[in-house]
């Protein structure tokens, strides 16, 4: 693997990454992705998206691939109502925890950390299946492992920047793919 320059995620690859994330984010039908989600997302997938978009550009099927795919793995942590988003969930899940591992290898994630993250998201995925499927029983989701996000709160600017990609750029630098 080389580490020229032109492998190099720059800051539009970075921006193109966050981009994905934010729709991601924001498209989804739920309360925001949980914690650990948010933190993968933040750190090591948009690590794998900047350097996709780098790699294939912004056009190729590959990055719309792993933009669709950054969606997939964002719906998939949203409460599910219905039998048939769970069955959809539990058909889908070999296909996208494959896909997650492959983006995962790319980006040099190590690893312990690859395990851990994969453990908490089959956690996740599991709270997710066993949760009643009448509404009525719970008038409000479980948002406690969720990031609230408040636009007066000066902490959602300083996650905005982090999606930019503004305030931890270093690790990007160093990518060996």
């Amino acid at each position: 693997m080389s580490t020229d320059q032109s492998n190099t995620p720059g800051i539009e690859d970075i921006r193109a990454a966050a981009t994905v994330i934010r729709r991601a984010i924001a498209d989804a039908d739920g309360p925001l992705p949980p914690s650990f989600l948010m933190t993968f997302m933040l750190r090591d997938w948009r690590r794998y998206l900047a350097y996709v978009h780098r790699r294939a550009g912004s056009r190729s099927i590959i990055w719309r691939n792993a933009s669709e795919l950054t969606v997939r793995i964002v719906a998939s942590t949203v409460p599910l109502p219905t039998r048939e988003a769970r069955d959809q969930l539990v058909r889908g899940l070999p296909k996208l925890v494959h896909e997650i591992k492959t983006g995962m290898a790319l980006a040099g994630m190590m690893a312990a950390q690859r395990d851990a993250f994969l453990l908490q998201l089959r956690a996740h995925h599991l709270s997710l299946l066993s949760e009643p499927l009448d509404p009525g029983i719970n008038d409000r989701p479980d948002l406690s492992q969720t990031v609230a996000m408040d636009v007066a709160d000066p902490r959602y600017r300083s996650l905005l920047d982090q999606l930019d990609g503004l305030d931890s750029m270093d690790g990007l630098e160093h990518i060996e793919m």
